[in-house]
């Protein structure tokens, strides 16, 4: 097991803190501490992010995940086939009604007509940004930020573990 620091950082094995005794003035008795091998400080488990392999603690990760390695994997691609793939949730038709068509609720019990639709609206979007990626202006604004959000912000942390739990399936079918 690995632990880091919660005062200094510092990263440790287990095994290597330190451990003292305090008898606070008794003459008998006393405490034993263990604590930072460096500062003393309080410390946690970590563990590794499984795509990165940086050393995070456990409510810093997401299914084995850390944050910046979920937000690094979303594109347009990933971000159409979480959707498609939450088909029930109405992930895209919400997605397209709210981000990309000003803001419009999304009726509820969608046909598959509908559907359709916001998936065409969403491809013709990304076709549209795309093709403005290589030309030398940006007349169409970029919604990658929006999909970012959408999945791992606006659900809190449990867009996050959702979305790594699907990255980690869908790599395991891969």
């Amino acid at each position: 097991m690995m632990y880091r620091c919660c005062e200094c950082g510092h990263l440790f094995e287990e095994g290597e803190q330190a451990i003292w005794h305090e008898n606070h003035g008794a003459e008998i008795g006393g405490e034993m501490f263990d604590g930072c091998p460096l500062c003393r400080g309080d410390y946690e488990e970590v563990r590794q992010c499984k795509e990165c392999g940086e050393w995070h603690y456990e409510d810093e990760l997401y299914e084995g995940w850390c944050e910046k390695c979920l937000r690094e994997t979303i594109n347009y691609d990933t971000f159409f086939e979480y959707c498609e793939a939450n088909k029930d949730e109405q992930y895209l038709d919400i997605f397209v009604m709210s981000e990309l068509l000003g803001g419009m609720d999304c009726p509820k019990n969608v046909s598959w007509d509908f559907h359709q639709l916001m998936i065409d609206v969403y491809k013709a979007r990304v076709d549209d940004i795309k093709s403005v990626m290589t030309a030398s202006y940006k007349a169409v604004i970029d919604i990658l930020p929006a999909c970012i959000r959408f999945i791992l912000d606006d659900d809190g942390s449990i867009g996050r573990e959702n979305y790594a739990d699907w990255l980690n399936n869908r790599k395991e079918v891969k």
